[in-house]
């Protein structure tokens, strides 16, 4: 009897683990809530004074190498950036879901890789110099890219 015991409790213990995401499992964004993500991605400290219309318009200078979408174009489609799976990146390129500067992708990393760019695997991001507002303003607008 102490045999099957110890067996139900060895399977208990293993449904627990399992239930708790003890194995690697990878989730699409679009199943993930946004209260399962991890805390960087769930603040809006910057995105939360910005209006995503006017970062619509600030996304133009994005534009020559970034879609809105998950179209790789120099720079990978954005569509994602705030997900849990991130932006699709161009084959062969992963950052385990850092940025290029192998920081978290929280609001405050991306404005920082935005405003100081820096060299990745896809190639260079040059910097651009934006006011807090425009930067709220374009988190914001990134925010609505799914």
């Amino acid at each position: 009897m102490k045999r099957i015991s110890a067996w139900v409790f060895a399977l208990f213990l293993l449904a627990l683990i399992a239930g708790c995401g003890g194995g690697n499992q990878t989730t699409s964004s679009s199943s993930v809530a946004n209260d399962e993500l991890p805390a960087a991605l769930r603040d809006t400290s910057i995105s939360a004074k910005g209006d995503a219309q006017r970062g619509q318009e600030v996304f133009g200078q994005c534009s020559p190498c970034h879609t809105t979408t998950r179209e790789v174009l120099v720079g990978p489609g954005l569509a994602g950036m705030f997900s849990a799976s991130g932006p699709v990146l161009p084959n062969g390129v992963d950052y385990n879901g850092l940025l290029p500067n192998g920081k978290e992708r929280s609001e405050a990393n991306i404005a920082e890789w935005i405003r100081s760019g820096g060299t990745g695997k896809i190639g260079y991001m040059p910097s651009h110099n934006l006011t807090d507002q425009q930067m709220a303003d374009l988190m914001a607008y990134l925010r609505t890219l799914k």
